[in-house]
């Protein structure tokens, strides 16, 4: 017995005309005669006397069609929330988050609500899609920093800082700044690339530019994790990581964050999406983000493609 047999059942009793039922259904009359016959195999009762004129239902029948009609209904229901469900789904707009920011894309997705609340967001950890190599195919806008891949179009949000996170009882960690210098006797842990590529390659770029050669020790884990936090605090040696008012804080119990000083110790953070997308959930979250962090926009805005 299935969803056929007692919509069959159904659409007979209602109509008594196994005729004017499988035109009802959209079938022709032999399937229609089959899944009823089926059916009254199934439950061991006749449910219709057929005559010349139509179709009557038995005892039988006229008992179980309650039942019959609230399972179909109760089916029907099903079908219209997952096809309802299905086409919120295709609405949904998939975005990716860089590490630590959170609380930058929570700002935007309050505001793009408030504005569209039926466009369901969905999240994806761009740390995890990179390690899989899987970007391109799930995203369709990204909060994230550069570099960004050449057919990405972005706009700078707002900056982060690079900091240094120190054991809180190092000698180190009362100064009000660091330099690249002052750090060069002590062990810098370094996280693997695919967890931020850019912070990543800034870092080695910040230690290029200042001439300098960290003692590096390598495949550790992201500076804001609880394993990380315990090597800071124990004192195995320091991060480079990086610090705003809308990223993820590394302040915690028995670590500290002291500023870097050295030049361009920075990064953008930016909203970016595919060049050539130009879907109006794209462009209603990008001008969400210009709306949150309007300081650093720019003057280019997305653009409706335009018909050939």
């Amino acid at each position: 017995m299935d969803f056929r047999h007692l919509r069959a059942f159904v659409a007979v009793a209602e109509e008594r005309n196994f005729t004017r039922a499988a035109h009802r259904l959209h079938i022709s009359q032999p399937p229609l005669t089959r899944q009823i016959r089926q059916l009254e195999d199934e439950l061991g009762v006749t449910l219709f006397v057929r005559h010349r004129t139509g179709a009557e239902m038995t005892c039988e029948g006229v008992a179980l069609l309650d039942a019959a009609r609230a399972v179909t209904k109760s089916l029907g229901d099903l079908e219209t929330a997952a096809r309802s469900l299905k086409t919120r789904q295709s609405k949904a707009l998939h975005l990716g988050i860089g590490w630590g920011l959170w609380k930058a894309v929570n700002l935007i997705r309050e505001h793009h609500a408030r504005r569209f609340p039926d466009v369901p967001i969905v999240a994806h950890d761009l740390c995890e899609l990179h390690r899989a190599g899987k970007v391109d195919q799930h995203i369709d806008v990204a909060v994230t920093r550069p570099p960004l891949d050449l057919d990405k179009a972005s706009e700078p949000l707002f900056d982060e800082r690079f900091v240094v996170l120190l054991a809180e009882d190092h000698p180190l960690a009362s100064r009000a700044s660091l330099t690249l210098a002052d750090l060069t006797s002590e062990p810098l842990l370094l996280f693997e690339r695919y967890i931020g590529p850019s912070v990543y390659d800034k870092i080695i770029a910040l230690w290029a530019s200042a001439g300098l050669k960290p003692m590096v020790v390598e495949h550790q884990p992201p500076p804001y994790a609880q394993d990380a936090m315990m090597l800071v605090a124990s004192r195995q040696g320091y991060y480079l990581g990086i610090a705003s008012q809308y990223t993820q804080s590394h302040r915690t119990s028995g670590v500290a964050v002291v500023p870097l000083d050295e030049p361009d110790a920075r990064l953008e953070i930016c909203v970016a999406w595919h060049r050539n997308d130009t879907s109006k959930n794209v462009r209603e979250f990008v001008q969400a983000a210009r709306d949150v962090f309007p300081v650093k926009r720019q003057p280019t805005r997305l653009r409706p493609r335009r018909s050939a």
